[in-house]
């Protein structure tokens, strides 16, 4: 199930129709060669497409109708849904699925939400958080940070109006204006800042911001309130992302599960343990969300542990745990969960039974967000090792090799000659891994005994 490269996956257990779609999808890479113009000649010298049973031409064309089925799943509009898309941290869930989120978030009928499970403090610098703090205070004593003048903005006026520093922010991306962007993102960080501190006046938030800002000069250790400020950039990022369709903040989720502040410890003498979720820690948070918004579809990510952050497999796990529960009082036949990869792993092509198109302005959308609101990961401070560039770069590549695996099962002409628009606007393809919540569930826990 999990290691498709291995030898032995051909020769365990009885043959499936998934081992007879690697085989020949396989051959089609080893010999860079369409599908529909293999040999029976090319299938019977090959060590694992001999081993399928009844082998003919006819088996090629059942991969080639199967691969369409999963293409055809990819085009079908999600109407009428309540959408949960959950992410490990501040930027998997666009990095996986942005252009299957899009298109679900025209629709009026869909009510989309977005939960993010984690803080994401890790990933933001001390010198990105210097200089935000510096740009602040520098607006601040300038004049131009004015809702501080409203008499009772310290009292409680600094909780109202967070969606107009997003829409203020976005404004001036349409506007092409850096300086209006970053007054913006300045004007969260106050607020933020006037919460995390209890701050009563603008002299209180000048010296905070002046300590503050001479702490990170120096390197000092970051405070437990310096963290939570760092996360709350991310969440504001988060918040950018996906107004740019639309999404209001009440629909943005910010869990900040514990799971995330955990420290590794050493493996004990015996082996490895199996890491579990903590039930009201990490479980409760999430399932009470699932009890309160009743999602129809949900989305995660399902990372192997120890293929990137372990972050994602742990949130994974308690997902499942929490939709486990939630199985157990409600009646979740009609529930669809779709998993999802990003820059960390990949699906093989056969793993994967839905595939989304991407087209080119997909891409330009998804880059153009990206880099307008994601400040802290244009420079990511935990890059993948094998690429250095902006994630965006890294998940459109994949997105591009994706289909061109599928091409050659399919033909380039499949997708130029099309009739359906969406897919002869394809240019790249996303992988996903559509399951109902029992199988979900057992998923999860194949990957825990796959340890």
């Amino acid at each position: 199930m999990f290691n498709k490269t291995n030898p032995s996956y051909f020769d365990e257990g009885p043959w499936t129709f998934e081992k007879t779609e690697h085989a020949v999808i396989g051959l089609c890479k080893i010999l860079d060669r369409y599908a529909h113009k293999l040999t029976l000649d090319d299938l019977q010298n090959d060590i694992r497409c001999a081993k399928i049973p009844n082998l003919s031409l006819n088996t090629v064309q059942h991969v080639i109708d199967d691969t369409e089925a999963k293409l055809r799943r990819g085009i079908k509009p999600i109407e009428n849904e309540v959408i949960y898309h959950t992410g490990p941290h501040h930027d998997d869930i666009m990095l996986g699925i942005m252009p299957f989120i899009n298109r679900q978030m025209r629709s009026p009928s869909n009510q989309v939400h977005f939960a993010i499970m984690t803080s994401g403090y890790h990933s933001v610098t001390d010198e990105f958080l210097l200089k935000a703090l510096e740009d602040t205070l520098k607006f601040l004593k300038q004049g131009l940070i004015q809702m501080v003048n409203y008499p009772d903005f310290f009292e409680k006026g600094y909780r109202f109006k967070q969606e107009k520093d997003v829409h203020h922010y976005l404004d001036n991306v349409a506007r092409k204006n850096p300086t209006e962007m970053r007054r913006g993102f300045c004007h969260r960080i106050l607020r933020d800042a006037v919460e995390l501190w209890q701050l009563k006046s603008v002299d209180e938030v000048e010296n905070r911001f002046e300590t503050e800002i001479e702490n990170l000069r120096n390197g000092k250790a970051n405070s437990q309130e310096i963290n939570k400020l760092k996360g709350e950039v991310r969440e504001f990022e988060e918040e950018l992302v996906w107004a740019y369709g639309g999404t209001s903040l009440s629909h943005v989720h910010h869990l900040r599960l514990g799971l995330y502040n955990e420290t590794k410890t050493p493996e004990p003498a015996e082996g490895p343990t199996i890491w579990t979720p903590d039930h009201e820690r990490d479980v409760m948070p999430i399932l009470n969300q699932l009890r309160e918004l009743k999602p129809t579809v949900i989305t995660v990510a399902i990372d192997y542990e120890g293929l990137g952050p372990n972050t994602h497999y742990k949130v994974m796990q308690s997902i499942a745990e929490a939709v486990r529960l939630w199985n157990e009082e409600t009646n979740l036949m009609d529930l669809r969960i779709f998993g999802y990869r990003n820059v960390w792993s990949t699906f093989h092509p056969v793993e994967a039974n839905v595939y989304v198109p991407v087209s080119l302005n997909a891409i330009a959308v998804f880059e153009k967000a990206f880099n307008d609101s994601y400040l802290t990961q244009v420079k990511a401070e935990f890059p993948n090792p094998d690429f250095d560039g902006p994630f965006s770069e890294l998940a459109e590549q994949i997105w591009v090799k994706q289909l061109k695996d599928i091409q050659l099962v399919l033909g380039k002409n499949y997708f130029y000659e099309n009739q359906h628009p969406l897919i002869r606007a394809t240019h790249g393809l996303l992988f996903l891994k559509q399951m109902t919540a029992s199988e979900f569930v057992a998923y999860a826990d194949a990957m825990k005994s796959n340890m």
